[in-house]
Parts: C-alpha cells; sequence; structure tokens
C-alpha cells in the first residue's frame, strides 16, 4: 500500500508530514524494531533525505531514481551549458545539507 503527502515544500517538511502518519501506521514490528520505509527520491538529493528521515528517528531503505549521469563519455566535445547545470546542481545540494546541517535538521 503506498502513503503520499502533498503538502511539503521541502524535504524537511515532508518528513515532519509524514511522521505522523508512519506513527499512525505502525512504525515498529512486534519484537520492537523500527520497520523500514521505502524513501524514494532522486540519486543526487538521497544523502540529504536519509539523513534528515534518521534524525527523525524514521529507518528508511532508500530507492534511488532519476539518475543525472550520461550514457557515453564525450571526451571530444565541451559543453558549457552542461557543465553550469552540473555545477548548479552540486552547489545546490551543498547548500541545502550545510543549511540543514546548521539548523540542526540533519
Amino acid at each position: 500500500m503506498a502513503h503520499y503527502e502533498n503538502q511539503s515544500r521541502n524535504t524537511y517538511e515532508n518528513i515532519l508530514y509524514m511522521k505522523p502518519m508512519i506513527q499512525e501506521l505502525g512504525s515498529k514490528n512486534d519484537s520492537g524494531v523500527r520497520k523500514p520505509w521505502i524513501l524514494i527520491t532522486s540519486a543526487s538529493h538521497m544523502y540529504r533525505s536519509v539523513k534528515i528521515f534518521e534524525k527523525q528517528g524514521i529507518a528508511v531503505i532508500p530507492m534511488l531514481v532519476d539518475y543525472q549521469t550520461g550514457s557515453r563519455l564525450r571526451w571530444g566535445r565541451f559543453d558549457l551549458e552542461d557543465g553550469v547545470q552540473n555545477w548548479n546542481k552540486l552547489m545546490h545540494e551543498f547548500i541545502g545539507l550545510s543549511a540543514y546541517w546548521i539548523t540542526g535538521k540533519i
């Protein structure tokens, strides 16, 4: 059975809105061990997402999607636009991790 949360604006809010649902559905098995939940998000965003869930005490199994790698290397071609987009993605995650770490969310 799938459960979705559609009111959050960011990963941290997503976890805060999901936590009551997870607790209601049961976050531990009969022997008291935490049941893991499947966490589906883009590969580039997974590390931060897992850390936020762990900080909230929710066990997850990462399911990575949306890999953003090429199917072949283009040794003879330089593309400034692709390079800028890759740096943008890297900085987005770096700033997000830094901000979440500074605010104690991870």
